[in-house]
């Protein structure tokens, strides 16, 4: 049930941040809901989870927008196991961290695209790229990531309780 819950939270997320997110562009700038997503639920999942639902956003990404196939769902997958890494560190009830985690994990991902996609390509100045793409739509991300998480939080504590009764249905 829960991997089932992932991957349609993951189309939905695709779906909006494909065409209605744009919608809410400042300075041409959209938010960037996957990063929150994968995020979210490494934090409060663990780096499994994290990890999968990075690959999985990030081939989709790919698969449809891509110039190289599977540059995002690495991207996806190092993001969500890093940021995974830290989950049994924190409280994950808090507004915070999620807020300066998703900062930083956007700035974190934005980077590893860059450095694959353009300074590998031949493109060394990152200056204009970091200040005109990747702090802002880090900052606006990471302002949505507000709502979002708290969203994702209430999901994942529905989730965890079906887990449990489940649980209790097969034991003896």
């Amino acid at each position: 049930m829960r991997y089932i819950t992932y991957i349609a939270l993951i189309l939905i997320n695709f779906i909006l941040q494909t065409t209605l997110f744009h919608k809410i562009e400042i300075v041409d700038i959209t938010p960037n809901t996957m990063v929150i997503l994968i995020v979210s639920f490494a934090f409060m999942r663990g780096e499994i989870e994290g990890g999968f639902i990075g690959f999985v956003s990030g081939f989709l990404v790919d698969s449809f927008f891509g110039q190289f196939l599977g540059l995002n769902a690495f991207i996806g997958l190092v993001t969500g196991f890093l940021c995974g890494k830290i989950f049994n560190e924190f409280y994950k009830n808090s507004i915070f961290i999620p807020f300066f985690l998703t900062l930083f994990f956007n700035i974190f991902y934005e980077f590893l695209f860059f450095f694959f996609n353009a300074f590998l390509q031949g493109h060394p100045n990152i200056m204009p790229f970091l200040k005109i793409i990747i702090i802002p739509e880090a900052l606006y991300t990471s302002i949505l990531s507000f709502l979002i998480y708290r969203i994702l939080f209430i999901l994942n504590k529905k989730l965890e309780k079906y887990d449990r009764k489940n649980k209790n249905l097969f034991k003896q």
